[in-house]
């Protein structure tokens, strides 16, 4: 059986020190900029170089986050830190989410190890084949990741670190936009408000909070498995409970077992919100996996709790970073640009009407269908203008139904599919790529990179204003109408409010403290969409986002009716503005 690593969280220096004494053999810490802890206490220059000088002294390897989106404006700055980084503080590893700024760093800094951060949701071992070739020696596993599937991912050789103890997200790792958009507030930018752990209207009044997640149970499994590291989360914690959660760990791994019930008691204890969850690993996910931060939960946490001194630490080398390869576009597998003009038909709720496609399919410039309803008869038609959307995350169990829905689109004469992850390409061999939002797609860096993956066209993230400096070698894309996607959940968000009536496509919504409401869609395999309570209007933009390069206006409808449906697409088509209530976000 072998050991992992223990990875623990420093959002201060006192922490940083707590985490050292419990036996952390690595420390992850953020920066006063570029971290997606913003909040936390976190580290200036100064408190870098002392903390780099503790963990040398302490043979305690040191991960700094870069975890954060960043704007080209931000580029320059950023690349500055990073040399300051390098040369003043000699980090162990910077953990990154942008792919942009991975590339950047890539070409500048070639001697510093990079790990993908869980906010670049990887999903699959497929995620290894490019995150080797851009040089990342580890990756942080999505934290709704199965066993099954971190085995998998084990097995392509790239260091795999997963989250086992601490907070977790509702939305899959990286894919939330409600703190941005409802707030202001970027959970990509480190600043998110947590709407998740809000009271809804709802007889569950809080559906979207997930209890903390613990594999103390788990820890002999996840040593067979080969894990290199597992992770603690909380950085915005105190320093007694990053010692005491540290210490309890540092324990299972050094006796090689799993915890016993007087230690789960202890880890509930330090901080619990109704317990624990281990619902992702065990992929049993439920109701179960959701509580909120009760008043008894409060009561136990003001117990102080004592950690024995670590024992001494076995020196250990560091990965030696792989020189990056970039890939070459060909242009053979890209639809022209030139033929991507005008305005994309989304479908992500009620599916268009044979009457409405009658009337607007063939001016428009794509039709955005789900992948398994794309292949409905009255659809043949209009086959060679269907792109084929791809669900958001594809877990290992689920990739050879994909790959059958995908045979059965490609022979209905479907040849255009649109994809949220890296790990999709491989599914999508022979057809044209779209790059969906879900690439988070913000900066000029990250999009020369997609440019190079063949992709024929790439939608701007709805965190951009949609506008860049020049154009693309691939066709430009910007949601013009439509209610902004604000959470992915592999849970049933619908179930948890209301009762999920098993159908392949659910509909319900969810009313904030102030009547605000937010439309939940199923997805396949009872996942949802979480979407914003008004349709975001950029229609009025369009001759601007043209001439900065945008040449596809995307019209995302979900729950418009039939009537409202054929009034937007008309008054997109003919430059009107419709007399509708919507926000800009």
């Amino acid at each position: 059986m072998k050991k992992p690593f223990l990875l623990a969280p420093a959002g201060s220096f006192a922490a940083l020190k707590a985490a050292i004494e419990a036996g952390a053999d690595e420390v992850y810490l953020g920066g006063s900029e570029f971290n997606a802890r913003m909040n936390a206490g976190n580290f200036d220059k100064n408190e870098l170089i002392k903390a780099a000088r503790l963990c040398r002294s302490s043979n305690v390897k040191m991960h700094i986050t870069l975890n954060t989106l960043v704007f080209d404006r931000e580029l320059k700055a950023l690349l500055e830190y990073v040399e300051f980084l390098e040369n003043e503080v000699c980090p162990n590893a910077l953990i990154v989410q942008d792919l942009g700024v991975a590339c950047e760093l890539r070409r500048n800094f070639p001697s510093l190890a990079l790990h993908a951060s869980t906010q670049m949701r990887i999903h699959s071992h497929e995620d290894a084949i490019f995150l080797k070739k851009l040089g990342f020696t580890r990756a942080v596993l999505a934290r709704e990741l199965p066993k099954q599937d971190i085995a998998a991912f084990v097995k392509t050789g790239l260091e795999t670190e997963i989250f086992v103890h601490g907070a977790i997200c509702v939305s899959e790792s990286g894919g939330c936009l409600m703190s941005s958009v409802i707030g202001g507030r970027s959970g990509n930018r480190g600043e998110c408000a947590q709407p998740c752990r809000l009271p809804y209207r709802a007889e569950n009044k809080y559906p979207l909070s997930v209890k903390d997640m613990c594999l103390a149970e788990h820890v002999t499994e996840l040593c067979d498995i080969g894990v290199t590291s597992l992770k603690i989360e909380g950085r915005m914690k105190s320093p007694d409970y990053v010692g005491a959660v540290t210490a309890v760990y540092r324990r299972l791994l050094d006796e090689g077992r799993n915890a016993t019930e007087s230690e789960m008691r202890l880890l509930k204890n330090i901080f619990s919100r109704s317990g624990f969850t281990d619902g992702y690993f065990i992929n049993k996910i439920d109701k179960n996996m959701f509580g909120i931060r009760r008043e008894e939960d409060k009561r136990n946490s003001d117990v102080k709790f004592t950690y024995p001194k670590a024992p001494p630490r076995i020196k250990s080398e560091d990965p030696i970073p792989a020189n990056p390869e970039f890939f070459q576009r060909d242009e053979a597998k890209a639809f022209s640009p030139k033929l991507q003009r005008g305005f994309v038909l989304r479908f992500e709720g009620r599916m268009p009407t044979d009457a409405y496609l009658k009337r607007f399919a063939e001016r428009a410039a794509r039709i955005d269908l789900p992948l398994a309803l794309c292949t409905e008869p009255r659809f043949s038609p209009y086959a060679e203008k269907i792109s084929a959307v791809l669900p958001r995350s594809i877990f290992e169990s689920e990739r050879e139904e994909i790959r059958l829905q995908l045979e059965k689109a490609r022979a209905f004469g479907i040849k255009h599919a649109t994809v949220s992850s890296l790990n999709q390409l491989a599914l999508c061999n022979g057809f044209y790529l779209h790059g969906d939002y879900a690439f988070n797609i913000i900066n000029r860096a990250s999009l020369e990179y997609f440019e190079s993956l063949s992709f024929s066209s790439l939608m701007l993230s709805p965190e951009t204003d949609g506008r860049f400096p020049k154009g693309s070698r691939c066709a430009l894309e910007y949601i013009g109408y439509g209610r902004t996607p604000l959470m992915y959940t592999r849970t049933c968000i619908i179930a948890n409010i209301s009762g999920c009536l098993g159908k392949k496509r659910c509909f319900s919504r969810l009313t904030d403290r102030i009547g605000a409401e937010f439309p939940i869609i199923s997805a396949p395999n009872h996942t949802n969409v979480i979407y914003n309570s008004l349709p975001a209007y950029r229609l009025d933009r369009v001759g601007e986002l043209k001439k900065s390069g945008v040449g596809l206006i995307t019209l995302l409808f979900t729950t418009e009716t039939e009537k409202e449906t054929a009034l937007i697409t008309e008054c997109a088509f003919e430059n009107r503005k419709p007399n509708i209530e919507f926000t800009r976000k």
